[in-house]
């Protein structure tokens, strides 16, 4: 009987097929880089709507969702993302557009009634180190100017002040600055100021230009009343 039953055993066995374990393949594509930084240029102008420097970084980023898009075209099987860099690509874009609308926007509707708004980069002097005719033209006039306050030991209860062009002044303060690129800034008898650090500020007021200046001295001071 036993002899028997061990027969029968073994014929279950040999019955039974062996079945080999079957692995699942993935078809895994690599992610479009050029995508991926599109998309963080994007993120990155947003700050383009406070500082002007930043709405570039929006066309790097177009530049980079176009390049990486073409990369995408000539081997969609081998390079994903095409959804992720179309998208970074139009968000940079609209970024670019809206940033520079606002920026415009709000540089000519900043300026109080009665001053003429005049930008720093057109106050550069010519060649031959001289003013520009045109800005000499506005001496005595009132003005407004955006720029970045200059350092000062005072943070609050500022009276007296230098306006620069652009915020690199400020943080390294070089001592070898353009004279054209800083304004003598002195406030209106009774108004006062507090000091802002990196902040881009309007000020409005008389602007006196000095044709005749001298190595060391300014050649744009200012008698302000306005501070924004």
């Amino acid at each position: 009987m036993k002899a028997v039953f061990d027969d029968a055993l073994k014929g279950v066995y040999r019955d039974v097929e062996a079945v080999a374990p079957t692995e699942e393949t993935v078809d895994y594509k690599q992610i479009a880089t050029l995508g991926v930084g599109s998309l963080v240029a994007a993120i990155v102008s947003i700050l383009g709507f406070f500082w002007t420097p930043f709405i570039l970084v929006a066309v790097v980023g177009v530049v980079l969702g176009v390049l990486g898009l073409r990369k995408i075209m000539r081997a969609p099987e081998e390079i994903g993302g095409f959804t992720l860099t179309s998208t970074a690509t139009a968000l940079s874009v609209l970024l670019a557009i809206s940033a520079t609308c606002w920026r415009v926007y709000a540089f000519y509707h900043n300026a109080p009634p009665g001053y003429e708004i005049v930008a720093f980069d057109s106050m550069a002097l010519t060649k031959d180190g001289a003013v520009a005719p045109e800005i000499a033209a506005l001496n005595g006039r009132r003005v407004y100017i955006e720029g970045y306050m200059y350092p000062t030991k005072r943070h609050a209860g500022i009276t007296d002040f230098n306006l620069v062009r652009t915020l690199g002044h400020c943080q390294f303060c070089s001592p070898g600055t353009n004279p054209a690129d800083m304004i003598a800034v002195s406030m209106e008898r009774g108004n006062e100021v507090n000091y802002r650090a990196n902040k881009l500020v309007g000020v409005g007021g008389v602007l006196y230009v000095a044709e005749d200046f001298r190595p060391g001295e300014l050649p744009y001071t200012m008698k302000a009343d306005v501070f924004r």
